[in-house]
């Protein structure tokens, strides 16, 4: 249902607790892991719940509210 948009605007995402959907393999996020393509490796993020781009000279911050932060960033 969400094709015929995404392939026309540009959109990016971050998790949400709509998006947690718990698999039988136990992966949390699949669904949302798999279906976006989102520019962590570009952002020098290890992880695709943060990450970071730029737009027209404006610097977006994304920061999923869902996920395990420690003081290490893992």
């Amino acid at each position: 249902f969400m094709e015929p948009l995404i392939s026309k605007v540009p959109m990016m995402v971050i998790e949400a607790n709509h998006k947690i959907e718990p698999q039988a393999d136990g992966i949390t996020f699949k669904s949302y892991l798999t279906r976006f393509a989102i520019p962590s490796n570009e952002s020098r993020s290890n992880n695709n719940f943060y990450y970071s781009f730029d737009a027209r000279g404006v610097h977006f911050v994304m920061l999923g509210a869902y996920v395990d932060y420690n003081s290490s960033g893992d």
